[in-house]
């Protein structure tokens, strides 16, 4: 992975995120606003590109792990397909953003929200309706590369869609079953700055 020199609060920042994750090791939990550094993280639209696409593919891998009986109705084949298609799309764009790779991007980032457009209307909210999360990661990620301006916030979306988690003990947020996953997150920004090798040269 490419390495850009990295400033002190940068190096800090991954620290921490080493941090977190070895917390959640250890039993502990964590409100999903802790992962708010990756702003900052994701300020510059080309790393936070490449940070989504690092978390697309982790979603396409871990959809495909998936049992084979909850892949096979016709809704999840979908959903599996738009996450084929969207994760070799997303790595053409990066590499060469022309205007035709960027159609179609946008092309499947829109058939992404249709596969999953329904809406309930509950008593405080309209609230979407999510059956494939891993789809839904991989929408957030076409739109953080589609939308440069707002990478920083878009970024952290990616980061928290994939990395909240939930358990009656522990509620909602960071906890011991997002360890993996923010671990994932810490390991993308070490390697992006420090490059191999990256924990022995932050000390984490």
């Amino acid at each position: 992975m490419e390495t850009s020199e990295p400033t002190p609060a940068i190096l800090k920042k991954i620290q921490a995120l080493a941090k977190i994750a070895a917390d959640l090791r250890q039993g502990k939990n964590y409100n999903i606003t802790r992962l708010t550094l990756i702003k900052s993280l994701c300020a510059d639209p080309d790393a936070a590109a490449k940070f989504a696409l690092h978390i697309a593919k982790l979603a396409q891998r871990q959809f495909k792990a998936r049992r084979p009986g909850d892949t096979k109705s016709a809704k999840s084949q979908q959903y599996g397909q738009l996450i084929a298609a969207a994760v070799p799309v997303m790595t053409g764009y990066l590499k060469s953003p022309t205007e035709k790779a960027e159609s179609m991007l946008w092309e499947l980032y829109e058939r992404a929200k249709e596969a999953q457009n329904k809406v309930e209307h509950q008593q405080w909210a309209d609230v979407r309706i999510i059956e494939c999360w891993e789809l839904l990661i991989v929408e957030k990620a076409m739109e953080c590369m589609l939308h440069p301006m707002h990478a920083s916030i878009i970024g952290y979306q990616v980061a928290r869609k994939w990395a909240e988690k939930y358990d009656p003990h522990f509620g909602t947020g960071l906890i011991p079953k997002s360890a993996p996953m923010v671990e994932e997150i810490a390991e993308f920004w070490g390697r992006h700055y420090l490059g191999r090798g990256w924990k022995k040269k932050l000390g984490a």
